[in-house]
């Protein structure tokens, strides 16, 4: 087993508001889950894409957005992968520091795109 840096914390010590990329990067075994409320799919986040620009920022400050659908999540689950089901870290409420002037325009007008889309298929 690879020992790790001093500076770095475990999982278990992780809190919804200081975990960030580079916390995630060297535990190849934790993923990143995001539930999209408006293609209602989840997406497992890729961290190295992630990291490459914003390694520092806690998570729960970036700006997230669904590329199927325009939406803007509202919550992480941070996990770890095991061989049967993940076991749940943490969940993180996404609080975004920046947001594009019109923002809130952008979501509802996201949420009802991907409302008419599952009402023309034929769902709930």
């Amino acid at each position: 087993m690879v020992s790790l840096p001093q500076y770095l914390k475990s999982p278990e010590e992780w809190t919804a508001e200081r975990v960030t990329a580079r916390d995630v990067v060297p535990y190849r075994d934790v993923t990143l889950f995001i539930w999209c409320d408006g293609c209602r799919r989840g997406r497992e986040l890729n961290v190295w894409t992630i990291g490459a620009r914003l390694a520092d920022d806690p998570l729960r400050e970036v700006r997230f957005r669904c590329r199927a659908c325009g939406v803007y999540p509202s919550g992480m689950e941070v996990s770890r992968r095991t061989s049967s089901a993940p076991d749940k870290l943490l969940m993180i409420p996404l609080k975004p520091r920046f947001w594009d002037d019109g923002h809130r325009e952008d979501q509802a007008a996201a949420l009802r795109r991907a409302e008419s889309r599952r009402k023309a298929k034929g769902g709930a």
